[in-house]
This record gives structure tokens, C-alpha cells and sequence, in this order.
């Protein structure tokens, strides 16, 4: 036990010690009064959380509990959660960490999110070794007139593991992956199941790769969205299933809360009040009667599981070499967001498409191309003003998957989802390789 309060005073230390408040001024809508509320909320006693637990037979408290959730943990879902666990008769300790606009590629070490920090709202709860007690950080927007979260660095999981040992995982995480489409309603299985499959394995195999002592992974997917289409949604809850369902217990939450929610954020898609108890409360049923069901002794590690993923790994960059040269016109842009709706992220790419004039190098058979090009690096601006609609420019070019681009967040409004996005070498060596 001393290595292990070693670990985490060491764990912690370096969360608080990373953590600084940003210059910008943050503006994330209506978003920020639903976590005000949130916080209020939160300070209220919650009566009956282990009401629906039964108490089994002979069940000493020995598990030890990580939850990882995003900005939906922090409108209620990982508190009451946290509560719920620490209520079990057999759960040692709780370990919980909410971090606003995290997808699962978010809480890994490797590029390109080794360095990221969320910038708009981090809850922690942490059992204290030895005793019952807890040790909780909330730093989520309104919890006093005007107050801003500072930024804080998304944990790792490889540190969490190390110092944790937990034997379940709680994994809430998925509504962020919808941004992936664009707005747009239609998938495109090939293209759109490679890309998922980005996010999902590359934790996964973290998650369960020895020393690991994880014996059961919860997968809760988002509840319905109201600013995705049905098509996306389902597509992605398939995709999930197809690739770390084997492995991961997956909790679909479209079947646990009904749309639209009373207490909604304008979104559509976060909120808060007795929606969140329900939801969450039901995901905690799913959770105790699959715990329930077998004897713990007779969990295998997840470990001897690990065979059974598919290859992939994180993306990472190849060779900055040109597979492509064309000369071609632009015909259409994409406008970047606000620099405000992209935190907590830095980077940021949008759509332009040209018509082929001619391919100099390389082989391409349609007659348009889409080029992503860099519209925030580090947070700052960059100029697009030099690429004009109706010019005509010669481009080389390499895919995008494959690059250190490849899991940005991005934007093209131009539908053109048939289309394989390209990115310019230049731009490929411009992805940020110090830390920030």
C-alpha cells in the first residue's frame, strides 16, 4: 500500500502541477450553465444510491474501480456513477476522471495527443488509500459567478493503470466521435470504419496490454444525439460492437434514456436533472448484473484477450514523401469554426476542393480532389487567404490517413464523402512535435 499512496501523491502531483490558466476567452454557450447547475446539483445529497445494489453473500470489498468519461461525465453521469461503486459492498476504492471534449485517443500518451489539455471542465475523485475517504477536484464553468476551469492535462491511461491497478474499467466516451462526419448525415462503411477504428483499438489494446490487471472493460456509448443523424449514430454504435466487442462489455445508452431530454443544453445532445440520475442509474443495473452473474475468481485478465484484437495501432507519422502531383483549381472552401468551439483541442483541419486539371506524379482517377489544410496549429489562425477560388495551383500530396493529421478534428462542408482526403507535404511537416 505505501507504493501504491506513492504513486498516486506522484500521479496527482504532476495533474496539479501541469495545470494553467489559459489567456482565451472561453465561450462555450449554454453549455457552461448546464455545468453551473451541474455544480449546484452535484453539492446536494443524492438519497437511495445503493438501494438497487443487492449485497452478495461473502463479497469483500477487494475491487478497485477506474470510470474515464468526457463532458457528459461532467453534467452528472461520473459523480453519480462514482457514487454508485463506492456504495458496493464489494468495491474497495473508486478512482474517476471527467474531462471535457475527450475522445478515447485522448487519454493515450502517443501522438498527436501526447500533450493535450482539456480548457473547459475537469472533475477527479479519488479514493485515499487506507481509509474511506476521498479526495475530489471540480473545476467545471459557474461553480461561483464568472468562473472559468483552469486547463488541466487529460490523465493518461498509462499512468492511471500503473498506479491504479484497477480491475474495471468504466469507459463513458463516443459523443465526440460524431464530429468526425461533418454534419453530415450519410456514412461511408469502408472509409468511416477505418477511421473509427483509429480511436477505438489503440486504447483498447493499451487498456489490456500486461501489466494491466483489468479483468472487465464497461464501454458506455453515447445516449441519443439530437445533432447527428440516426444513420450516424447506429453506424458508429456498430462499428464499436464490431471492433471491441469481443473484449469490451458494450453498454448501449440509446436504450437506457429517452430523446429529447427534459433538462437538454440547446446542443441537443448534453444534459442534466433526472434524465442523467435515469440514465445513469440504469447503466449502473447493466454494470452490477453482469458483475453479478459470474463469481469474481472466475474473471479471467483481460490480458489473455489480447491476442484476439485486431493489428492497429495509434496514428503515426510515415515519410513526409509525395505519392501524388497534381495541378489543379479550387473550387470550394470550408470555413473554420470559432477558435472558442474547438477547445479543448489545438489543431484543426478544413476542406477544399479542387478540380483536376492535370496529375503530374502519380496516379488519380476522379475528377475533383480534397485537400485538408491546417486552420488552427497551436490554437492560432492560419491564413487561407492565399488559396483563392477560381486559382490554380500545383499541389503535392500525400493521404491523410496515415499522417500525424489523420485524428484531428476537422470540418468540410463541400459532401464530398466519396472523395479520399489528401493533405499537402508541407503541411504534413508542420503538425507541432514539442510539447505544449
Amino acid at each position: 500500500m505505501p507504493r501504491l499512496n506513492a504513486q498516486l501523491s506522484k500521479f496527482t502531483a504532476q495533474q496539479a502541477g501541469s495545470a494553467d490558466g489559459e489567456g482565451w476567452t472561453l465561450n462555450i454557450g449554454a453549455f457552461s450553465k448546464w455545468l453551473a447547475i451541474t455544480a449546484i446539483a452535484s453539492s446536494i445529497a443524492i438519497p437511495s444510491l445503493a438501494q438497487d445494489t443487492p449485497t452478495p453473500v461473502g463479497s469483500p470489498r477487494d475491487l478497485t474501480v477506474l470510470i474515464l468519461g468526457d463532458s457528459l461525465g461532467l453534467c452528472g453521469f461520473g459523480k453519480r456513477l462514482d457514487q454508485k461503486f463506492r456504495a458496493d459492498p464489494r468495491v474497495k476504492s473508486v478512482f474517476t476522471y471527467c474531462t471535457c471534449g475527450t475522445n478515447p485517443l485522448s487519454w493515450l500518451k502517443e501522438k498527436p495527443y501526447a500533450h493535450i489539455q482539456t480548457h473547459c471542465g475537469y472533475w477527479s475523485i479519488e479514493s485515499l488509500p487506507d481509509s474511506h475517504a476521498l479526495k475530489e477536484l471540480h473545476d467545471t464553468y459557474g461553480m461561483t459567478s464568472g468562473h472559468r476551469p483552469k486547463s488541466y492535462p487529460v490523465p493518461k491511461l498509462d499512468d492511471l493503470l500503473a498506479a491504479i491497478q484497477p480491475d474495471i474499467l468504466v469507459m463513458q466516451t463516443g459523443g465526440n466521435l460524431f464530429g468526425l462526419f461533418s454534419s453530415r448525415e450519410k456514412v461511408k462503411p469502408d472509409h468511416d470504419a477505418a477511421m473509427l477504428r483509429k480511436y477505438l483499438l489503440p486504447f483498447v489494446k493499451k487498456a489490456i496490454t500486461p501489466p494491466s490487471k483489468l479483468r472487465k472493460i464497461y464501454w458506455v456509448a453515447p445516449p441519443t444525439s439530437g445533432r447527428v443523424s440516426g444513420e450516424v449514430q447506429e453506424f458508429v454504435f456498430e462499428q464499436t460492437q464490431n471492433d471491441i466487442g469481443g473484449i469490451t462489455h458494450l453498454i448501449d445508452s440509446r436504450r437506457l434514456v429517452a430523446y429529447p431530454y427534459k433538462h437538454m443544453d440547446p446542443d441537443k445532445e448534453h444534459f442534466i436533472g433526472e434524465d442523467m440520475n435515469k440514465w445513469t442509474d440504469n447503466v449502473w443495473r447493466e454494470i452490477d448484473r453482469d458483475l453479478s452473474a459470474h463469481s469474481w475468481s472466475d474473471v479471467r485478465p483481460l490480458s489473455e484477450s489480447l491476442a484476439r484484437l485486431a493489428p492497429e495501432s495509434a496514428p503515426s507519422a510515415t515519410p513526409a514523401t509525395a505519392s501524388l502531383t497534381v495541378k489543379a483549381k479550387l473550387v470550394s472552401k470550408t470555413k473554420p469554426i470559432p477558435r472558442e468551439q474547438l477547445l479543448p483541442y489545438q489543431e484543426f483541419l478544413v476542406g477544399l476542393v479542387y478540380d483536376i486539371e492535370g496529375v503530374i506524379t502519380g496516379e488519380y482517377g476522379e475528377k475533383q480532389i480534397l485537400v485538408m489544410h491546417p486552420a488552427y496549429i497551436g490554437l492560432q489562425p492560419q491564413s487561407l487567404r492565399k488559396f483563392r477560388i477560381g486559382r490554380t495551383y500545383e499541389l503535392q500530396l500525400r493521404t491523410l490517413d496515415g499522417s500525424l493529421w489523420s485524428t484531428i478534428k476537422s470540418k468540410d462542408d463541400s459532401g464530398r464523402i466519396d472523395l479520399e482526403p489528401y493533405i499537402r507535404i508541407q503541411d504534413e511537416t508542420r503538425y507541432p512535435q514539442s510539447p505544449r
